[in-house]
This record gives C-alpha cells, sequence and structure tokens, in this order.
C-alpha cells in the first residue's frame, strides 16, 4: 500500500512539473514569436512600396522626388527602369503594357521630406542613367535569404523553432519570400562556395543574387544581456554587401539560463567578486549640438586650464571645462569633404602649449578614394592656428613605459589607408621630424589605432596591447608572441575606413562595397589613482548588432580600469553603464585639484534608418564614491 502510494505521489509530481515545463515552454514560444513579429514589422518598413522619378543628376548624386513623406530612409536600395514603346496584341491590336529597360540600381544617401539624394550602385552595361527615368522598390514580395539564427550565446534557446519564428513572421508581413537556409547552402555548393556564414564575403552574396534572385541576405543573433535576451538582425544588400538596415527586439518573458561552459583564456573578476562601479557624476551631463566623432583634452592655451576639442567630422569646436559644466569658446571650420577620424593633444614641442593633432583621411575629389590631409593646431595670439598642414600621417599621442606624452604616426599607401611601420615623431629645430624608434605591431594589427605601449607585469619591458577586430584586448611580447587574450568584449567602434583602388579613376567600378577597416579606440595605462599603480583605462561598447556582424551599432557603454595580476588583466572598477556609442574618452583635472575626471564623449543613434543622433559629454569622478 505504501509503495503505491510512494508511486502515485511521484507520479502526481512528474505531472505537475511536466505541466510547469509545457507552460514554461510555451511562454518561451510565445515571447520569441512576439520578438520575432516585432523584427519583421521594422524590416518590411526598410522595403516600402514606392514609385519615384529621377529629377536631377549632380555628380555622382542623384535627385529623387521620394522622400520621406514616401516612407524613404538612408540605404533604401531602388531599381532605375526607363519605360519603353508600348506593344499591342498582334491580333486585336490590344495595348498590352509597355516593356521596361533596366538601368541600374541607386541607394539613398540622405532624406528630406519631398526629396532624396542617392549614389549609383549598379549600371547596366551601356547604360546611363538620366533625369526622367523611373525608381522603384517591388511591389512584388521581396526575396530575403534567412540563414538559421546564431543562438550560441543563449543556452536553452532552439535555433530551428527561433528561425521558423521568424520566417513566419516575415512572410505574414505579405512582403518578403524567405529563401531557407538548406537552399542558402544548397546554392552556395553549386557555386562552390563557402558556407552561409561568410556574408563578408561578396561573393557569396553575389551568388545569392545569381542562383536565387535574392535582394537581401537577413544574418541574425540572439545575444543574452545582463537580465534580457536580444534579437538583432542586419539586413545586407546582395549588390554591395552593405547594411541595408537593422532591426532588434527584447525577447520580453525568455528566461534562458547562461550556459555552464568553461570561460575563455583571460577574463576573472575583481577579487572573487564585482568589482565596484565609479557612477558619481561630477559635472552634469550636457548635450553638443552635432554628432561627435573623437575628443582630446588638453592645456591648449598655455595658462594652465585644461579645455577639451570635439570634432563633428569636419570642423573641430574648443570647449571651457567648469563647474557648472562646458562651455564652447572656439571654432576651427573645415571643409565639406573633411573627414576627421581622429584628435589627440600633447606639447610636442615644448612650448608650454599642447597641439591639437588633427588626423583627416578627405574625400578626394572624383575618386572613392580617401586622402590623408592631416594637420596640426596651436593657440597663438589669441586664436588657433594650423602650424602644419596637407600632412599625409595618421596621427596618435599617448605615453610609453619611459615616460610622455610622446607622439606617433604612421602613412597611407596605395592599397591601403595604412602603408610601413608606426614611428615615433619628435620636434627637432622647428618641425616635427620622424625617429628611428619603430613600434614593432604584430603582423595582424598593423595599424596605429587600438593599441598602447605598456610594462603591464613590471618586468622592465613594454608589452603591446591591442584591441582586435572582434573586441578583444590581447597582450604581446617584445618578441611578438600573444601572451593573454580577454574572454571578454573591450572597445567597440563605429568608425570604418573604406578602402579599394579598384574604384578609383574617372570611372568607378560600381559593385561590392569596398573593404571596410574598423579604427578601435584609444586606451590609456596610467596612475589615475595616485597610489603608485598603473592601470588600463579602456572602454567597452555593447553592440546591439551583435559581435559576429562586419558592420556593428553599439547603443551601450562602460568605462573599465584593468590591472595584470600575474596570469592576466583583470577588473579594478568599472562607470556605470551609458546609453549610447562611447565614441572617444580623455582623463583630465579641470580645476588642477589633483581630483582627475573621465570625460566621455557619448553619441546615441537612431538605429533603424539611422536618421537622427544626438551627443552628450559626460563627466565622471574616478575615485569610487564610498
Amino acid at each position: 500500500m505504501r509503495a503505491r502510494r510512494f508511486l502515485r505521489g511521484l507520479a502526481i509530481l512528474a505531472a505537475g512539473w511536466v505541466l510547469g515545463w509545457a507552460g514554461g515552454a510555451t511562454a518561451q514560444e510565445a515571447a520569441y514569436g512576439s520578438a520575432a513579429a516585432e523584427i519583421a514589422e521594422k524590416i518590411a518598413a526598410a522595403f516600402p512600396k514606392v514609385s519615384g522619378q529621377v529629377i536631377g543628376l549632380e555628380k555622382e548624386r542623384i535627385l529623387l522626388d521620394l522622400g520621406a513623406k514616401d516612407s524613404v530612409i538612408p540605404g533604401l536600395e531602388l531599381q532605375v527602369y526607363r519605360e519603353g514603346q508600348e506593344f499591342k496584341h498582334p491580333y486585336t491590336g490590344q495595348i498590352l503594357g509597355k516593356l521596361d529597360r533596366d538601368v541600374g540600381r541607386v541607394r539613398v544617401l540622405e532624406v528630406q521630406p519631398n526629396f532624396s539624394v542617392a549614389e549609383i550602385i549598379q549600371q547596366t552595361e551601356g547604360t546611363l542613367v538620366q533625369q526622367g527615368d523611373k525608381v522603384r522598390v517591388t511591389s512584388a514580395r521581396v526575396i530575403v535569404a534567412l540563414p538559421n539564427v546564431d543562438v550560441a550565446d543563449v543556452a536553452g534557446a532552439n535555433t530551428r523553432s527561433v528561425t521558423r519564428d521568424l520566417t513566419n513572421a516575415l512572410i505574414k508581413t505579405n512582403r518578403f519570400e524567405v529563401m531557407s537556409d538548406q537552399r542558402i547552402r544548397a546554392a552556395l555548393a553549386e557555386e562552390k562556395l563557402g558556407t552561409a556564414e561568410q556574408f563578408a564575403d561578396p561573393a557569396v552574396l553575389q551568388a545569392l543574387w545569381k542562383r536565387l534572385r535574392v535582394t537581401a541576405a537577413l544574418v541574425a543573433k540572439l545575444s543574452l544581456l545582463e537580465k534580457a535576451v536580444r534579437w538583432d538582425v542586419q539586413v545586407l544588400s546582395t549588390v554591395r554587401g552593405d547594411t541595408v538596415t537593422l532591426a532588434g527586439a527584447e525577447v520580453k518573458g525568455a528566461a534562458p539560463k547562461v550556459g555552464s561552459a568553461a570561460p575563455a583564456r583571460g577574463g576573472g573578476s575583481f577579487a572573487g567578486t564585482e568589482a565596484p562601479r565609479i557612477d558619481q557624476i561630477a559635472l552634469r551631463s550636457q548635450e553638443v549640438p552635432f554628432k561627435g566623432v573623437a575628443m582630446a583634452a588638453g592645456e591648449f592655451t598655455g595658462d594652465g586650464t585644461v579645455k577639451l576639442a570635439i570634432t563633428d567630422g569636419q570642423g573641430v569646436f574648443i570647449y571651457d571645462v567648469g563647474r557648472d559644466g562646458i562651455k564652447q569658446i572656439a571654432s576651427i571650420p573645415g571643409l565639406t569633404s573633411d573627414n576627421i577620424i581622429a584628435l589627440d593633444s600633447a606639447d610636442i614641442n615644448g612650448n608650454g602649449v599642447a597641439e591639437i593633432f588633427v588626423t583627416n583621411y578627405s574625400q578626394a575629389e572624383k575618386s572613392k578614394l580617401g586622402r590623408l590631409k592631416s594637420y596640426v593646431l596651436e593657440y597663438q595670439n589669441g586664436k588657433y592656428v594650423k602650424i602644419w598642414q596637407d600632412v599625409e600621417l595618421h596621427f596618435r599621442a599617448m605615453e610609453t613605459p619611459g615616460g610622455g606624452p610622446h607622439l606617433f604616426a604612421q602613412a597611407s599607401g596605395i592599397a591601403n589607408p595604412f602603408d610601413g611601420p608606426v614611428r615615433r615623431y619628435s620636434w627637432q629645430a622647428d618641425r616635427y621630424a620622424p625617429t628611428s624608434e619603430v613600434v614593432a605591431l604584430p603582423k595582424a594589427f598593423p595599424n596605429l589605432y587600438g593599441f598602447a605601449l605598456a610594462d603591464v607585469d613590471g618586468d622592465g619591458a613594454a608589452e603591446i596591447l591591442i584591441l582586435d577586430r572582434q573586441d578583444y584586448l590581447r597582450v604581446f611580447d617584445r618578441g611578438g608572441s600573444e601572451i593573454y587574450r580577454s574572454s571578454d568584449h573591450y572597445g567597440g567602434t563605429e568608425l570604418a575606413l573604406s578602402y579599394d583602388p579598384s574604384r578609383a579613376g574617372e570611372n568607378p567600378r560600381s559593385a561590392i562595397e569596398p573593404n571596410q577597416i574598423l579604427l578601435q579606440g584609444r586606451m590609456y595605462y596610467q596612475d589615475i589613482m595616485g597610489d603608485g599603480k598603473k592601470q588600463l583605462v579602456l572602454p567597452r561598447n555593447t553592440p546591439s548588432t551583435g559581435y559576429m556582424f562586419q558592420t556593428r551599432l553599439y547603443d551601450k557603454g562602460k568605462i573599465f580600469g584593468l590591472s595584470w595580476d600575474g596570469m592576466g588583466m583583470q577588473t579594478i572598477w568599472e562607470t556605470r553603464e551609458v546609453p549610447g556609442y562611447i565614441a572617444d574618452f580623455a582623463l583630465m583635472d579641470p580645476d588642477g585639484s589633483g581630483n582627475r575626471k573621465l570625460v566621455l564623449l557619448v553619441v546615441q543613434t537612431n538605429l533603424i534608418g539611422m536618421s537622427t543622433s544626438r551627443t552628450s559629454v559626460i563627466i565622471l569622478d574616478l575615485k569610487p564614491q564610498g
């Protein structure tokens, strides 16, 4: 009898567990289904059913009579066609229609209320786009390729189920025909190409167009955030390989468990617990009236006060820093062709006034190539003047184990934006001149952005610290051997240079987008707490697009302080998480009190269409608040 009761109890418990599990599974499925529907609607918004006309041509730009009123967004691709002659039924004489002639494709760059500006991305051989040509996004279903969703970061998520949810949601919009992972792989196999994961390869995208007439490829990934699951989809054009749009949603109600896999080499925590957080705002966060690209801090005027220099990519703006915030006091305008990608500050010529080193990778005329036209600003007689200009160098100022700061520079080449070694420059007589000191960067990381020199292990020799393309921190010894790679992501950049010499000249090739080189930001290795111990200070931007994508947009960031513990870099402190992308940061002591501040240049960008953004300067105390 007891045995029978015991078995009956087990059965009841098992039934309850099954019902509970089933209820939980149903809730999980509903959560993913809702997120898929939200994402599908956002993607559908990037393919509005529109038709219009070419109303003007200006050099390489095309003017269209479609604007914001027509739901047009930057990144939208349209077919350009020319109406042909009417054709009739040979027996009844009835007009059946017109035979349209394909002219090419254009991509929208800028949207105004009643018109938009586009560029030609593909042109039919022997045909030129003309005023009066028609443009359209097909009203038929758009063919898209959807490989299996990457769920590797979220334990408990089922690839097949999640992919099915997104496929069904896309079909329900009545806007898409979806090519499955199986059909994608079959098409690539016929072309003897790699796997569907290799969307960075233009040949893969072209094969999808050739074999399946796919307009766009959808690369989707689930990411586990601190307390939620994020589902992001990058929509890639098969014509050029660039991003048409990005769509994402939080999977509300999903509660997966973190996987139990052992952590990768490196990583760790602060003494086995969470690192202390620096979150005391010393000065009020303040917006600047443009999208910030880069920033530098220094004693620009020689009066002992520290100022900020911020660029929007074209001009340089100087700000005073006071107890009430920042105030613009000067501006140095640039040209429309300027493309400032970095600002640095250091008193290299030793006159007591910090120079501002401006790296300007400007757009060359009649070419798709950039050209370095960098310059150096210095405050003289009440104004900022260029003391060195049209310099074909990338600049970076940083401290080294031997003291500093020092100026490092690298040239640009014919086949690449970076060519030759990274070399230290000094002031000799009356000019900046290269020295014999060359930084032996690892071969896989040949440019001067995203590196630092530091004796992290205290053996008297400088190690080379690198932020790689996947946002990992890597440490190399002086012999070039890697001694550490972080398990956590750091760095993170939205700044990239496109370069392809085959697009140069009077008739540049219009095809796949040129290769992109991501430009990682700066790191500091200094005694920032005044306790005689140096720390590595660097940012971590978390991408809304996931780490698997070539193009990334970041929607939140932190700053970390790391220290070497004999085996790797460990977190000592971290700042609060800020909404937006940390485009740059600086260390400064604005009032000379010895209490250094951390200055963040934070950009918040609208993902879909990327039409609006806001930039803030946030100043934090470095010392944790006890």
